[in-house]
């Protein structure tokens, strides 16, 4: 299994990136517009008094070597399946992939940090688990990649996208 860490800063308030995550319909402007994806469905957030959950099924843009794409086939999709724990103000998520269910399994954790003045930093943990016996890492170190500049290209964008946008008084 891999695992890392990557942490993007934010022009905007724990709250005010919390309310816009919650937001189906922008939620798929940033996948589709801001990251180039293919197609975004997000549900609408199921909430109870310590959780809320939520699933987007996402067909991504992948970059990644002939003989991973070969595998993986040409439409890859996933759903990702999240539980909001409210006490702690952490979002837990799986991606489960349309292809390959038993063998690629990813997830992770992301948590915003209050820096003040109006900024925060994403603190996203990831981790990416493939069990193909001779391409395995390869196919990690791939996925790896891919988040790491998602998880960057998401953060640019949200920027562009806040700047556009203030909050209204």
């Amino acid at each position: 299994m891999l695992k890392f860490t990557v942490e993007h800063r934010l022009n905007c308030t724990p709250q005010r990136h919390w309310e816009l995550f919650w937001d189906p319909a922008w939620n798929e402007k940033l996948i589709v517009e801001g990251l180039g994806f293919l197609s975004c469905a997000c549900d609408k957030a199921v909430e109870d008094a310590d959780t809320r959950r939520r699933q987007m099924l996402v067909t991504p843009k992948i970059n990644v070597p002939a003989v991973v794409a070969k595998l993986l086939g040409p439409k890859l999709a996933y759903t990702e399946k999240g539980v909001f724990t409210k006490a702690g103000e952490k979002w837990t998520f799986d991606t489960l992939l349309s292809v390959l269910t038993d063998t690629i399994r990813m997830g992770g954790a992301v948590t915003i940090r209050d820096e003040g003045d109006g900024v925060c930093t994403r603190v996203t943990e990831l981790w990416t688990d493939v069990k193909i016996f001779g391409i395995g890492k390869q196919v990690e170190r791939a996925a790896e990649r891919n988040l790491r500049d998602g998880w960057a290209e998401s953060a640019r964008w949200v920027n562009g996208w806040l700047a556009d946008n203030p909050p209204k008084a």
